[in-house]
C-alpha cells in the first residue's frame, strides 16, 4: 500500500468544508482519476495530499508514514518523492524549456547552487531525457512562451520527472487544452504510468479521458466521496447524482 487516507478533513477559515472524512487507499502503480464538479474539493484533496494544503484533521499515510502534518525537513523531503503537474503551467516563460524542467531538480541542490542556477552536467542530462519521454527534446533551447499549450503542460510534466517521484499528483492538467491535444497529453502520463511505473492521481473532469486511462475512479460531491470503482460502472443515473441533474451530456462521450 503506498497511500492510506483516513477520515481526512479539510475545513477553511471561510467556514468552507472542502473535504469531508474522505477515505481511500492508493496501491502502488496505480493510475487513480478523481472526478467531480468544480469546487466538488478535488483540487483540495491533491493540495492536501502534497501538503501544499494543512488538513484540519485525519490521517494521511505515506509509504508507511504519517505525513498529514509534518513540517521542516520532513515535509521537504516529502515534496522530492511527491511531484505535482498543475492546469496552469507554471512555466518561467521567458527563460528556456530546458531550463524551466530543470527546476525540477531544484530541491536536491543547495541553496547557493539553486538560486546561481549552477546545474551540473548530470541534471542537463537528465533534464533532456525527461523532455524526449514527452516527446519535446527538440524544444529544448526555446523560450517556453513560444509554445503551445499542449507543448507547454508537456514541458511541465517532463520537469516533474526531474524529482524522479514515487508519487505524481495533476490537479486537471488538460483542462484548458482542446480535445485532441488533451488526449495527447494524457498519453505522456499514460506512459510515465506503465513504463516507470509511477503512482498517478490526477484530477479530470471528462469521463471519455478517465474511461481510457484510469485503472480506478473515485468521485467528489460536496466534499464527500460518492463513488469507488471502475470508471464503466458509472452510469447515467450515478453520473446524475455525481455531476446534477442539470448537466450535460458531453462529459459522458
Amino acid at each position: 500500500m503506498l497511500l492510506q487516507l483516513k477520515d481526512l478533513n479539510k475545513q477553511y477559515s471561510s467556514g468552507v468544508h472542502a473535504l469531508k472524512n474522505v477515505s481511500f487507499n492508493v496501491e502502488e502503480g496505480e493510475f487513480l482519476v478523481i472526478i467531480g464538479l468544480s469546487g466538488s474539493g478535488k483540487s483540495t484533496l491533491l493540495r492536501c495530499l502534497n501538503r501544499l494544503l494543512e488538513p484540519s484533521s485525519g490521517s494521511i499515510i505515506f509509504m508507511g508514514k504519517e505525513i498529514a502534518h509534518i513540517k521542516g525537513e520532513e515535509l521537504r523531503l516529502l515534496h522530492k518523492q511527491i511531484a505535482m503537474v498543475f492546469q496552469q503551467f507554471n512555466l518561467i516563460d521567458r527563460r528556456s524549456v530546458l531550463t524551466n524542467v530543470l527546476t525540477g531538480g531544484l530541491a536536491s541542490m543547495s541553496t547557493l547552487d539553486s538560486v546561481l542556477e549552477r546545474f551540473t552536467p548530470l541534471m542537463i542530462q537528465q533534464a533532456r531525457k525527461c523532455l524526449q519521454i514527452v516527446g519535446i527534446e527538440e524544444k529544448a533551447e526555446l523560450r517556453a512562451d513560444t509554445l503551445s499549450g499542449g507543448q507547454k503542460q508537456r514541458v511541465a510534466i517532463a520537469r516533474s520527472l526531474m524529482q524522479k517521484p514515487i508519487l505524481l499528483l495533476a490537479d486537471e492538467p488538460v483542462a484548458s487544452l482542446d480535445p485532441a491535444t488533451a488526449n495527447s497529453v494524457m498519453q505522456y502520463f499514460e506512459k510515465i504510468n506503465k513504463q516507470f511505473g509511477t503512482t498517478i492521481i490526477c484530477s479530470l473532469h471528462f469521463l471519455s479521458l478517465v474511461r481510457k486511462y484510469a485503472s480506478r475512479v473515485i468521485a467528489l460531491k460536496d466534499g464527500e466521496i460518492v463513488f469507488k470503482g471502475d470508471a464503466k460502472d458509472i452510469n447515467d443515473v450515478l453520473f446524475r447524482e455525481i455531476y446534477g441533474d442539470e448537466s450535460s451530456d458531453f462529459e459522458i462521450k
